[in-house]
């Protein structure tokens, strides 16, 4: 017959003590974390899903700009009479109204294309503003709230000019109908662009990101502590002019009721100077 073994049965090891590649922290590994912690940080920062859409919906703005800017110089290159009789009146306009044989025809050349690369320039500097504002939206920060008016601005801005793309006839015939068409419809392409950013501009969820909700609210609770200060102060007011009152008319009532004492003790007096 066998006897029962009097060793005591060791207590079972836990899984992660037992496994060395457990997922739990280590004591030898101070900056070792759970996995659900690690993935918190990219969680907080996403954006919402209307400021994606409003920064690719005006990062095409900015692109198909670009494409218009180049097909605008491309097209008054080619419309060469054009730009050179536009160059010349610039110029007798300048000279005070003298004779435009006095003035030679490479300056009225320089004039011209120093009047395109002026437009170009200016145009590649509202580009560079825009690219550089859509960065600052592009993460949550003091300047994103302004970012976003100005190209809220700029993007009605490219709305309105939709219609003016309508109205506009093509000047000159050397340059061919079909790039006339193509700059159109980019224009056409950027407004409606812009267009669409900017209603995405205005959601709540957009508005929370660049703060400009946050101040709205705090602007909020501003004027109304400032209209609770004010009714308490008019509150406070009547209050102590109702008190004056209530002073004044017990004053009044004391007043009142000593003259008659006072009487009454002189007749008082009366009678006994009379009676002596």
């Amino acid at each position: 017959m066998t006897q029962p073994s009097s060793r005591p049965t060791p207590p079972p090891e836990s899984p992660s003590a037992s496994q060395p590649g457990s997922s739990g922290p280590q004591p030898g590994n101070p900056g070792a974390q759970p996995s659900n912690q690690r993935g918190g940080g990219k969680d907080s920062s996403k954006r919402p899903e209307t400021v994606v859409y409003m920064l690719w919906l005006w990062l095409g703005v900015v692109a198909g700009e670009t494409v218009h800017q180049i097909l605008n110089v491309v097209l008054t290159l080619l419309n060469h009479d054009v730009l050179m009789a536009q160059a010349k009146q610039m110029v007798e306009s300048a000279s005070g109204g003298e004779d435009g044989e006095e003035v030679s025809d490479s300056f009225i050349e320089m004039a011209a294309y120093g009047s395109v690369a002026l437009s170009a320039a200016i145009a590649i500097g509202v580009l560079v503003l825009l690219l550089f504002l859509l960065k600052s939206l592009a993460e949550p920060s003091k300047r994103a709230g302004t970012s976003r008016r100005i190209w809220f601005a700029f993007s009605i801005y490219f709305g309105f000019r939709i219609l003016l793309t309508f109205m506009v006839t093509p000047a000159g015939a050397d340059v061919p109908d079909w790039l006339f068409a193509a700059d159109g419809m980019v224009q056409i392409l950027v407004g409606v662009a812009a267009v669409l950013g900017l209603i995405f501009s205005i959601k709540p969820d957009t508005l929370d990101y660049t703060g400009e909700l946050e101040q709205m609210r705090e602007l909020e609770k501003e004027l109304e502590q400032a209209r609770r200060d004010k009714e308490r102060e008019k509150r406070e007011k009547q209050e102590a002019k109702e008190k004056d009152a209530k002073q004044k008319d017990s004053k009044d009532k004391v007043g009142r009721n000593q003259s008659p004492r006072n009487s009454a003790s002189q007749n008082r007096g009366d009678d006994d100077r009379v009676n002596r």
